[in-house]
């Protein structure tokens, strides 16, 4: 045992120690962009500017994807996203010195074969660029989904010198950091008399969260953006610290700013759009882009509610994946699948409701059948639903309720009480803050949007993948 131990004890001393990671230059800036990330294009832009300011500063962009179980690429933003992501990887292998050029003419050339023109501003031909994104483009993104795993990241991140950027999204603080960073030979000096203006101090921001429910950092830029060096304090929900300070917190996560008059005045035009809550001093922002939680409403077990527009192309394909699933029983035992709409409805100086919704009448007046077949005839409502989702944009709604085995006559009759269901309907999505086709809501509490966060939660994995993850329609 001895002889095993020393003989392996040997072996490991006469192994060459592993070398050294070479060091990040210093001024050298990496961006792990999504394709279609708002976000990411507004870090591009940023630091894009930086590079061609300061002399010693370098900008390499790694296309940001994630991996399916069976190996193959996905992007959030489905197959644009993942396509361009191809494109990028590429120009980062075999043509590093256009990538800059190409991403500066793909941002002026937002349509969707807007890369066509960017590739022949860059000088290249876009059908060469097109096949050797089909022939080499796997291995190119393979190298960059290798890069930002060993980085740890998993979305849009700028990193400087091989560390994380953790400043505000503006200009002259990402300027300042990049300058700082390089040797004292190259960096740019203040502009001669230059004094900075004091800066005011920013208004306290909490975050409230709980078990499961994330902070969104790009989010915490936005606030920075509007008030520079703000810091957020993160409470949980369960804490007394909470409970006292703001006890009346309704969704997780709840962004509570402090409703100082520089910050009303700031946020003048967000606080009259209902973007923020005004709650006693503080203003409150609701983040439903992802997940999130409903803390104080009641608990509905074994049910999951999909929020929809019955014309939405994601919401009909989120409702036929949950019913394929019920099906085949691949949802938790018992689950029950409740359907909510998204719209509007409001009274006129009669009386009576008027009616609006994204992809105008045709929807409402599908959304009040919907309802109305569904409180009358359920035993009928799926089979109708799966058929009416094979056009959903359609008008004849007749031939789906033929082929469900409902009388249309029937359904006609039943129009105005449809729409006093949906009045009732939207105003209930209305008090939730729910805007976004498909959202769904699990247990009573449980808050995400798009089908792709569906299949993340527990119970759920089995539920047949969407072909746009992220991707839905809002109000």
């Amino acid at each position: 045992m001895k002889k095993a131990a020393l003989l392996i004890l040997a072996a490991w001393l006469a192994c060459p120690a592993p070398a050294a990671a070479a060091p990040v230059p210093a001024g050298r800036l990496d961006l792990y962009l999504e394709a279609m990330d708002g976000q990411g294009w507004q870090w591009f832009f940023l630091a894009d500017a930086v590079r061609r300011r300061l002399d010693g500063a370098e900008l390499f962009v790694h296309p940001l994807v994630t991996k399916e179980k069976d190996g193959s690429f996905s992007a959030r933003r489905g197959e644009p996203e993942l396509a361009e992501s191809y494109r990028l990887a590429v120009l980062a292998k075999a043509y590093p010195g256009k990538l800059l050029t190409y991403l500066n003419a793909r941002s002026l050339s937002p349509a969707s074969d807007g890369w066509r023109d960017a590739a022949v501003f860059a000088g290249l031909n876009p059908d060469d660029l097109e096949k050797r994104a089909a022939a080499d483009g796997k291995a190119a993104l393979e190298a960059s989904y290798k890069a930002a795993s060993a980085a740890g990241v998993t979305e849009t991140a700028l990193f400087l010198a091989g560390k994380r950027y953790a400043g505000a999204q503006r200009l002259m603080p990402l300027f300042e950091a990049v300058n700082a960073s390089l040797p004292p030979g190259l960096r740019a000096p203040q502009p001669p008399g230059y004094k900075p203006a004091p800066k005011m101090p920013p208004p306290g921001l909490w975050v409230v969260l709980s078990s499961g429910v994330k902070m969104n950092d790009a989010l915490v830029g936005v606030f920075d953006r509007y008030f520079e060096g703000i810091k957020p304090q993160v409470l949980d929900y369960a804490s007394a610290d909470r409970a006292a300070r703001f006890p009346a917190v309704e969704f997780l996560p709840s962004y509570i700013l402090a409703g100082t008059p520089e910050a009303k005045a700031r946020l003048e035009a967000e606080i009259k759009a209902g973007i923020f809550k005004e709650s006693g001093a503080y203003l409150v922002y609701e983040d439903r882009q992802r997940r999130g939680a409903y803390a104080s409403r009641a608990e509905k077990k074994n049910t999951v509610e999909i929020f929809v527009m019955s014309q939405c192309p994601f919401g009909a394909l989120a409702e036929t994946a949950l019913f394929d699933a019920e099906k085949n029983k691949l949802l938790p035992a018992g689950t029950k699948v409740e359907i909510h709409y998204i719209g509007d409805a409001k009274k006129d100086e009669k009386g009576e409701y008027v009616f609006s919704s994204l992809h105008g009448q045709p929807e409402w007046e599908e959304n009040a059948r919907q309802l109305f077949i569904s409180k009358n005839f359920p035993e009928k409502f799926k089979a109708y639903l799966l058929e009416r989702n094979k056009a959903y944009s359609s008008p004849d709604w007749e031939s789906a309720a033929k082929a469900a085995g409902l009388d249309a006559k029937k359904v006609a009759a039943g129009f105005e009480e449809g729409k006093k269901l949906l009045a009732a309907d939207f105003a209930a999505t209305g008090a939730m803050g729910i805007t976004t086709s498909p959202s769904f809501v699990v247990d009573g509490r449980e808050f995400m949007v798009g089908l792709g966060e569906l299949v993340k939660t527990p119970g759920f994995e089995k539920v047949p993948p969407p072909g746009q993850p992220a991707a839905g329609c809002a109000k």
